[in-house]
């Protein structure tokens, strides 16, 4: 079977990659480190000039930012109550990150900008407490300056690994595949054996033996 990455490296559209970072921008569990090493690889590759790369996703990531920050700037509180606000911040999450939000100002908001774990909680949660847009802007685009081409300039160098990673890629789908379809019937089964357990009609009571017919 033919690898698909470099079709996807060839010929993926600039926009396909910036949806890509939208999407990951709204905390969608999409690597954003990936389409960036990809968008760097297409840029090796004769797809896009490297510059024009490096502006195109740097602006892909801060729209996401920014639609996941004045979301949760304009439902305010009650965001903590609705999807996928509700996941991003659990209680324990939402407390750890209120702390270093006290101690450390906005300013969080160029380190969040650099792990993946605690990125959209973060930005979601400044947008809940009512950060000024500017503020916000100016710490996630400082961020995004650092990161942003690093990542892609990483990419661009070690595009031509980027096969041998898709290869060793395939066999690990297989088994994570195996290993899926191991779980969904396991799963199945034990639902299937538990409704058949609470359909199941409960035993008519014997005949008291002593009782006149």
């Amino acid at each position: 079977m033919q690898n698909p990455l470099p079709t996807l490296l060839s010929h993926a559209p600039l926009g396909l990659l910036v949806l890509a970072l939208l999407a990951a921008g709204l905390g969608l569990p999409l690597p954003e480190d990936l389409v960036l090493l990809t968008a760097g690889g297409l840029s090796h590759r004769g797809g896009v000039a490297l510059p024009l790369t490096v502006a195109v996703c740097a602006a892909g990531v801060l729209g996401g930012d920014l639609i996941l920050f004045l979301t949760a700037r304009r439902l305010g509180p009650s965001a903590l109550s609705r999807r996928p606000f509700r996941a991003l911040l659990p209680p324990e999450r939402r407390t750890r990150i209120e702390g270093m939000l006290r101690r450390r100002g906005p300013a969080v908001i160029f380190v969040a900008r650099h792990l993946a774990g605690i990125r959209a909680p973060t930005f979601a949660l400044a947008g809940i407490h009512g950060m000024p847009l500017r503020t916000f802007l100016m710490w996630d685009a400082l961020g995004a300056c650092v990161s942003v081409p690093l990542t892609v300039v990483i990419g661009y160098l070690f595009s031509e690994h980027l096969d041998r990673v898709g290869r060793g890629m395939s066999r690990v789908e297989h088994w994570v595949a195996a290993a899926a379809v191991t779980v969904l019937c396991t799963y199945l089964l034990v639902q299937w054996l538990r409704r058949r357990r609470d359909q199941a009609p409960a035993n008519p009571p014997a005949d008291d033996p002593g009782q006149a017919p």
